[in-house]
């Protein structure tokens, strides 16, 4: 198994976890840390760019500004089964304002429970 080379493990978000970037652009949260988020959204977003980031994790509100770090489309099943339709993963950094809720989302996160050795398999194939 590969070591773990994130700063913080990853934990997955609640199912079906929505948010919202530059207050009109709806994404899908995928999976969280301390230090950054994954999500799916239908357009483009371009790395190195700074948004506001607003996010309903099954009862927990984030709101934080983030920093995209890339962005990549590809195709995924369309509801029902029939053909494809594309996508775009996101990764983002947080860049925390205020120290107390980089606090908060760690103890959400710690409750949840780290299984990131999961979300790693998952994601490695």
């Amino acid at each position: 198994m590969v070591s773990e080379r994130r700063r913080s493990p990853r934990v997955r978000a609640p199912e079906g976890a929505e948010g919202v970037i530059r207050s009109t652009i709806q994404v899908q949260v995928e999976d969280l840390s301390r230090t950054g988020a994954r999500f799916q959204l239908t357009g483009a977003v371009r790395p190195g760019s700074t948004y506001a980031f607003h996010a309903d994790l099954g009862g927990f509100d984030l709101s934080v500004s983030i920093r995209i770090t890339r962005c990549k489309a590809g195709p995924v099943p369309k509801a029902g089964g029939t053909g494809q339709v594309l996508v775009y993963q996101a990764g983002a950094e947080f860049l925390w304002e205020r120290p107390g809720d980089e606090e908060r989302l760690a103890t959400w996160l710690d409750r949840r429970g780290p299984k990131s050795a999961q979300i790693q398999a998952n994601l490695q194939g």
